[in-house]
């Protein structure tokens, strides 16, 4: 039978949705002509009985972000078939449930996800992924691949948390950490996130995809769509064990290694080319010829055509709708998580914890106040300021001006001095303000400047406590160098980071900062800085540590941190909203090139007790950034 005398094939996917999703539309589109029948994308309209055979891509998207009624929906469901994508267990999965109540037959591309479907009483089939010719770019790039390590996947406390165990092996390699958030769809717009050609260059230039669960309740869900593309290309993906992923075998098509031994895997992976070469080629022969997408579309077709499931005359529709019998009946309203709740957010001891940080500060304030008075006693300046510095920092030449601050870390200065020395390929500075210690940390950090007098430092010691904004400030108006690195007293900076932050900034003159991942240690280990610059994010929450590299620029035009003692630890998000406010932006790079002490208690956990109050102030301070619509 030809193309002409066969049902036509229509791929719907979200005009507005995640742009993933578009991407397996296409897969599939591509495929179903290949397999000899017209196909299109659709994104446009409803399915509709008209002849066609209908599939719809991620059908909690495509319907949850149209605004169709129920009964429009029913009817759509009634003459298509979704392609489920998401993983069973997440909120996505069990919406996509509700918008496949109705059709003759459900698709899932996971073998996992086939199973839950099937215990929902829903008919079920896989679509078992596999390669086609616009995934595979391999061909059209010569060279060596220049990317040693990427993952992309949204952010997660769990993968946030192994991530950070490859910072110790990752620093001084090539490395793409794409992570993303949740808030809204991803169009491709958002930094850091690729999609198309753009992905697909990507994987055919890096070495390992690390592929990591979403959650440790996972049940080994394995991530059919991102690795076919990632073995289409070449890439060699390094995965924790995983289900479901028949005829693939772990040792031949892929690297199947547990958490505990990932970061010693990639680098092994990374330094033996050999094996490197033979996992690729047989990965890529395995999705490109034997799971040849062509062949299981074509074969999916077929069984929708010959079963009449969407022959659409009323006989037939009766048919398929008897047939379906076990799925849900769908009498009730279909559900959508963008329905606001009836009844306002509850905010417990909402007074009382705007009681107890007035009192608080109020504390602080006054200590503040009294070291001025004593200040002003002895040294008859309230602001005095006491300079010491290495015999070579008059002559320094410094393409970083390193600002430490420093209050109460007299047991871990050490380590973030000691790293920052350690830097490769760049000449620094250090400025440390010393805003006015309790411990020992002034004479920790003069020991130490005794035995490194080859390092350019200044200290500056204040006879009393200035407060964290105003501390950074006084090092700012002291600096040299035109790049000017922002660092708290406990964190670390790898040898690498310096220099490639210098860059960054470099290759993109317009940014008025850049800054790295970070990998976080102690109490909650995990990820700091992982996303790109994107402000619709960071109007969701700050997700931008303080640890950045200023330009000059940028010094010269907001003059430092804002002097707002209500801020109280949001000093740099509010830096990054003028920024932001005045249309400038920072640059991202997306490597694990610091270290984020984390502890039990901090600055943060006090501004907490009253974070809505002092949101709404950021909001009133910044009325025309994007903010999200708070319940």
């Amino acid at each position: 039978m030809s193309a002409v005398d066969r049902p036509p094939v229509n791929v719907f996917v979200a005009q507005a949705g995640n742009a993933f999703m578009r991407d397996i539309a296409l897969w599939i589109v591509e495929a179903a002509q290949l397999s000899g029948r017209k196909a299109a994308l659709v994104d446009d309209r409803l399915p509709a009985n008209d002849g066609s055979i209908n599939l719809v891509v991620a059908p909690h998207e495509f319907y949850l972000l149209r605004d169709d009624t129920d009964d429009e929906i029913r009817r759509a469901a009634r003459c298509s078939v979704p392609v489920c994508t998401e993983q069973p267990g997440t909120p996505w999965f069990l919406l996509s449930l509700g918008f496949c109540v109705g059709s003759p037959l459900v698709l899932d591309i996971n073998a996992t996800g086939l199973d839950a479907i099937e215990r929902e009483g829903f008919r079920a089939r896989r679509l078992r992924l596999g390669g086609v010719a616009q995934m595979d770019r391999q061909a059209e790039r010569a060279g060596d691949r220049d990317v040693d390590v990427v993952f992309m996947g949204g952010a997660t406390e769990r993968r946030a948390a192994v991530l950070a165990m490859l910072g110790p092996v990752l620093w001084d390699r090539n490395c793409e950490l794409r992570t993303f958030t949740f808030s809204r769809p991803l169009s491709g717009d958002e930094p850091g996130v690729v999609f198309g050609d753009e992905k697909y260059d990507l994987l055919a230039r890096s070495k390992i995809l690390v592929n990591l669960h979403r959650s440790g309740d996972s049940d080994g869900y394995f991530e059919w769509a991102r690795l076919v593309e990632a073995m289409a290309n070449g890439c060699v993906v390094v995965t924790e064990p995983s289900l479901g992923h028949e005829p693939l075998i772990a040792g031949d098509h892929f690297v199947e290694t547990s958490i505990e031994a990932l970061a010693d895997t990639v680098i092994s992976v990374l330094d033996d080319p050999a094996r490197r070469h033979q996992v690729s080629r047989l990965a890529h022969e395995m999705v490109m010829d034997q799971l040849s997408l062509v062949d299981e579309v074509a074969e999916l077709l077929d069984i929708i055509e010959s079963e009449g499931l969407l022959v659409h005359s009323s006989e037939s529709t009766k048919r398929w709708w008897e047939r379906g019998r076990r799925t849900r009946t769908g009498r009730g309203p279909i559900p959508r998580t963008h329905q606001l709740p009836l009844l306002p957010v509850f905010v417990p001891y909402r007074q009382a914890r705007r009681d107890v940080f007035d009192q608080l500060m109020a504390e602080t304030l006054h200590r503040r106040e009294l070291g001025r008075i004593r200040a002003l006693h002895q040294h008859g300046d309230a602001d005095h300021v006491t300079e010491y510095t290495t015999s070579t920092w008059v002559d320094a030449d410094a393409d970083v001006s390193v600002v430490v601050t420093l209050y109460n870390y007299a047991d871990v200065v050490l380590e973030t001095l000691d790293s920052i020395v350690a830097s490769h390929d760049v000449d620094v500075e250090i400025l440390i303000v010393d805003d006015n210690s309790s411990d020992a940390g002034l004479q920790t950090v003069r020991a130490w400047m005794r035995r490194n007098d080859e390092v350019p430092v200044m200290v500056l010691s204040c006879a009393a406590n200035r407060g964290l904004g105003r501390a950074r400030n006084l090092g700012l108006s002291r600096v040299r160098a035109d790049r000017i690195m922002m660092m708290d007293a406990d964190n670390h900076v790898y040898p690498t980071c310096l220099r490639r932050l210098n860059d960054a900034l470099n290759a993109d003159p317009a940014a008025l900062f850049a800054y790295a991942t970070l990998e976080a240690f102690g109490s909650d280990p995990g990820l700091r800085s992982a996303q790109g610059w994107f402000v619709p994010w960071l109007c969701d929450g700050n997700y931008i540590d303080a640890q950045a590299m200023l330009t000059r620029a940028a010094l010269d035009l907001f003059g430092g941190y804002r002097i707002d003692d209500t801020m109280f630890g949001w000093e740099d998000w509010d830096l990054w909203l003028r920024i932001a406010d005045a249309g400038g932006h920072g640059v991202h790079v997306p490597e694990m090139l610091g270290r984020y002490r984390t502890q039990e208690s901090s600055m943060i956990s006090l501004t907490n007790l009253v974070a809505d109050d002092l949101r709404a102030d950021l909001v009133a301070r910044y009325p025309n950034l994007p903010w999200p619509e708070l319940v």
